[in-house]
């Protein structure tokens, strides 16, 4: 008889949401353990924890909520998909309207949730500038983009690989593009050799190449057998874009392995 999987879980402990593991419990309550090996008991219908619906969820529901409700966005008014992109990890685009001073004006923000290693959960908003960009403010994560990286990606629409660091002297790569929906440079993490593709771990040199914009051939395991495809990577979407070597049109196919969900381009609240 096959063991059944144990039930995950997001609990809210000292203001913080966590991942945890059901190890027993009854009808009313569920037994939990967290990662960092705190056990206790805690009533099913708590509005401290959460069960993980999918593999691909990546913080509870009730956390991005109340992330949201200081930006005054109302999370039970977002369409269902939008809530799963969320919680998932991925951005969205929000958009409203509001009155000042006697004009009807929009409002534009990219949000997402990144994960905080003293924090937990934090919510990333990047408003919309009024205007684009200039390369007099183009900066992020204490690295001033040259002339050439700001061509690269405001006029030439790619996305270039940089070098930024923090005040304590950490120095980390990042991947940066130019959003014409924000009027403004938008930053992702680069590739590494833990992010899976089709169920397999990238190498170092894939991930390098990827991150440099370089299209790489990779075999994916199908029910037919290996396939090779020309892959290269898309920041922008967090996406890998594959490509078939005897085929003309590209298919996208999400980085975690799951059926793509429509993408909202944003909803007014």
């Amino acid at each position: 008889m096959e063991k059944p999987d144990k039930v995950k879980v997001f609990v809210k402990i000292n203001q913080v949401w966590q991942k945890g593991e059901v190890t027993g419990g009854n009808e009313q309550q569920y037994a939990i353990t967290t990662r960092d090996g705190q056990s206790f008991n805690v009533n099913r219908d708590s509005s401290y924890v959460e069960e993980i619906q999918r593999p691909s969820q990546r913080y509870a529901y009730g956390d991005i909520k109340e992330k949201l409700q200081g930006q005054y966005i109302s999370f039970d008014k977002l369409p269902s998909n939008v809530k799963d992109q969320l919680v998932d990890g991925r951005e969205y685009l929000h958009t409203a309207s509001y009155l000042n001073e006697g004009e009807l004006k929009e409002s534009v923000k990219m949000i997402q949730a990144k994960y905080d290693a003293n924090y937990g959960s934090k919510l990333h908003v990047q408003i919309k500038r009024n205007s684009p960009v200039k390369i007099e403010d183009a900066v992020a994560y204490n690295h001033r983009f040259s002339q050439k990286e700001f061509d690269a990606m405001v006029k030439d629409g790619k996305a270039i690989m940089f070098q930024g660091n923090t005040r304590d002297g950490e120095i980390f790569q990042k991947l940066a593009y130019y959003e014409p929906k924000l009027n403004d440079i938008r930053t992702k993490p680069t590739l590494s050799k833990n992010v899976y593709f089709y169920g397999k771990k990238l190498t170092q040199q894939q991930a390098d190449a990827l991150n440099k914009g370089q299209e790489v051939l990779m075999k994916i395991d199908t029910a037919k057998g290996p396939k090779e495809y020309m892959v290269n990577y898309s920041p922008r979407s967090e996406q890998f874009i594959t490509k078939g070597i005897d085929m003309k049109k590209a298919e996208k196919m999400e980085v975690n392995h799951e059926k793509k969900k429509p993408r909202s381009r944003g909803v007014r609240v």
